[in-house]
């Protein structure tokens, strides 16, 4: 009884965090929030206190030891779902079930009148899943397959949510979204810059976003997620990169191996520019867990061989020296972008967009297999 009640001022507490950071915007995802007990979906050996901390916890590990499923921090599962906008007697799918914790929030937002199927690539978490589910009295659908598909028997959809990052919209699911439906998914453009978007359907297929907020996800599995977008190097260090296939992965080790030349400092502050660089630069990467470094941006081109990154305030090149003055230049010429401000759309790919839509900012237009995405600042 006294871990109940300590629960329940951990729970309370934590959405009285997130009401006064903004995630929490409305009374029904903060009681959502207050009557799911976060701490049944964290692993058995987490206390109390820290399953109700404001960050992610980790459920599993890869073999490399990178996180393979997560329990997602509380301010972006807020945040999201106050995106999806659930109404009771929604119809709910939920693409990647992991803990199950966001599909007991789904659950209780759709109420005993509303539907909720959520898909699980991996049988293991699918089935732990349940069981948590079932012990808290929640019984969705809860299923085993690739969510790149969907789930085409129980379509239509009032509301779809992905709770895994994708790098491009499989079709299935704007297919099984409902009209007048919503669709949140988190979508990696760039490193270091995923969006959780949420979308609706306008007329022609094209899809709009009617709100966009900055996220980080683990990527979708299975044969149709595409080539993954974070990679393991040595030790600690990871990349992240558009398109690296594992020839490229290799001369950039053997760059890292050679050392470094220091190019000179950096021009003026980067951190907020280098969000705009990365939308008009495809090469761009960014390495995660570098000893002493949170974060360092950098700009590959295996062709050359060239990696020229930024670290504390300096530009540092292997290989092809010309790579520093591009990196230099592209940062201290790159726009300052708000991605809570960017307008998103999306259309099939070799499809044209419509006349862009009214605004004194730039637009940057990202092209994948199925679709094709502009962005423009509004």
């Amino acid at each position: 009884m006294d871990d109940e009640h300590a629960a329940a001022r951990l729970r309370t507490a934590l959405v009285n965090r997130l009401r006064a950071g903004g995630s929490v915007r409305t009374e029904a995802v903060a009681q959502a929030l207050l009557s799911v007990p976060r701490e049944l979906f964290t692993p058995g050996s987490t206390s109390l206190t820290r399953s109700y901390e404001d960050r992610v916890v980790v459920l599993y590990t890869d073999e490399s030891g990178m996180a393979d499923s997560t329990v997602s921090q509380p301010a972006m599962v807020a945040l999201m779902l106050e995106q999806l906008d659930v109404r009771p007697g929604a119809r709910i799918l939920e693409i990647g079930t992991g803990s199950g914790y966001n599909t007991a929030l789904l659950a209780h937002l759709a109420g005993p009148d509303g539907e909720v199927v959520s898909i699980e690539m991996s049988p293991e978490l699918a089935g732990s899943a349940a069981r948590r589910l079932a012990g808290i009295g929640v019984h969705p659908d809860v299923r085993t397959g690739d969510g790149w598909a969907g789930v085409a028997d129980r379509a239509p959809f009032d509301r779809i949510e992905a709770t895994v990052g994708v790098p491009d919209l499989p079709p299935a699911w704007v297919e099984q979204l409902a009209p007048d439906g919503v669709l949140v998914t988190p979508l990696w453009l760039r490193p270091g810059l995923e969006l959780a978007v949420a979308w609706r359907r306008a007329a022609g297929g094209t899809l709009t976003s009617v709100s966009v907020t900055p996220c980080g996800f683990l990527q979708l599995r299975g044969p149709h997620a595409g080539p993954g977008r974070t990679h393991a190097l040595t030790g600690e260090l990871a990349v992240m990169g558009d398109e690296l296939p594992a020839a490229a992965l290799d001369v950039l080790r053997e760059l890292l191996d050679r050392g470094a030349v220091d190019a000179g400092p950096v021009l003026g502050e980067v951190e907020s520019r280098v969000t705009g660089f990365a939308l008009a630069e495809p090469r761009t990467v960014l390495f995660l867990g570098h000893p002493g470094d949170e974060t360092t941006w950098g700009l590959f081109d295996p062709e050359r061989p060239a990696l020229a990154v930024l670290a504390r305030g300096r530009v540092v090149v292997y290989g092809d020296l010309d790579a520093a003055t591009e990196l230099y230049y592209g940062v201290a010429g790159a726009p300052y972008v708000d991605a809570d401000r960017l307008r998103v759309e999306a259309v099939p790919a070799g499809t044209a967009f419509g006349d862009a839509p009214f605004s004194d900012g730039r637009s940057w237009t990202v092209e994948r297999a199925q679709f094709r995405y502009r962005l423009t600042e509004m």
